[in-house]
């Protein structure tokens, strides 16, 4: 997980530990643990409350929570496939 880039995109927003700690229902002290973490201790719903409080885009989502994992495995998915982006397999 990319805690600063995480925290560069909360302070972007203009929001605090507490605002974001309120979305998801947590204590402060549960939201500064877990945006303090290298480890990504967020639950996938609260990913995605993150994702929609901070308004990421995909790339932003990727590179924050998944350290770009999903864009490599979507690319190697579609060179495997033989499907580019926006393009339905015949």
């Amino acid at each position: 997980m990319n805690v600063r880039l995480l925290k560069a995109k909360r302070v972007e927003k203009n929001l605090y530990q507490k605002d974001l700690a309120k979305a998801l229902n947590i204590t402060e002290k549960a939201m500064s643990q877990k945006e303090c973490s290298p480890v990504n201790k967020f639950k996938a719903d609260e990913m995605v409350t993150i994702a929609k409080t901070l308004n990421l885009s995909f790339s932003e989502f990727d590179a924050i929570f998944f350290d770009h994992k999903l864009t490599e495995c979507l690319r190697r998915q579609q060179k495997v496939s033989g499907c580019s982006p926006g393009k339905p397999n015949a």
